[in-house]
């Protein structure tokens, strides 16, 4: 399974990304991603979360492929579905961790 990650916007409008394997994380973290999209419902959310314009807030393009489906939504800060809120900023602390220094 691969997860594809992009936020956007924000104060400095700066834009953070993620592409990851999840079969070639380490066992415990590949656990959490999936309770994560499980707990989620990722693959029946709807598509596009409707997003509203918030000043300063935060875009989301989440994409996850399996070996038979590709699923991705659009939400943002103030549209993402409380169940979802966790795996955004699971997938946010991971794209920030493997960011280079200085960009």
């Amino acid at each position: 399974m691969r997860i594809i990650f992009e936020r956007s916007g924000g104060i400095m409008g700066l834009r953070l990304s993620l592409d990851i394997n999840v079969e070639e994380l380490p066992r415990d973290q590949a656990e959490i991603l999936r309770l994560l999209l499980d707990e989620s419902h990722f693959l029946t959310l709807p598509d596009d979360q409707s997003i509203a314009p918030a000043p300063d807030g935060f875009q989301y393009t989440i994409t996850v492929e399996t070996g038979t489906i590709a699923h991705t939504i659009h939400t943002s800060d103030t549209t993402a579905p409380d169940k979802l809120r966790p795996l955004i900023e699971d997938l946010s602390q991971r794209a920030r961790s493997q960011r280079k220094p200085n960009t």
